[in-house]
This record gives structure tokens, C-alpha cells and sequence, in this order.
């Protein structure tokens, strides 16, 4: 589970139910929903020739 730092920015996988439980309780942390990677594929043209 994915935690979040409101001060620092840093998020922290944590996996220890006890810390789990700990930091739902601490307003400075907050839960930060786990995404996928999706690889983002950017469609590079080359230049355009010029004549």
C-alpha cells in the first residue's frame, strides 16, 4: 500500500498492517492509490524535409 508524506511529497510503500493502520491515523500521511505504469509511447515525426 502506498502512503504519502503531506509535508515531504515522498511516497512510501508500506506493507506492515500495524504501520498501515498507524498512518490512516496520521493526518500527514495520506493513501495514494497504486497506478499501473503505462508506458506512454510519443509519436516522434522526424522533420520535415526542407527542399
Amino acid at each position: 500500500m502506498l502512503f504519502r508524506n503531506k509535508k515531504t511529497g515522498l511516497v512510501w510503500e508500506i506493507v506492515d498492517e500495524d504501520h498501515i493502520k498507524r498512518l490512516h491515523n496520521d493526518d500527514d500521511y495520506e493513501e495514494v492509490k497504486e497506478e499501473k505504469e503505462q508506458s506512454k509511447q510519443t509519436s516522434k515525426k522526424s522533420p520535415a524535409k526542407k527542399g
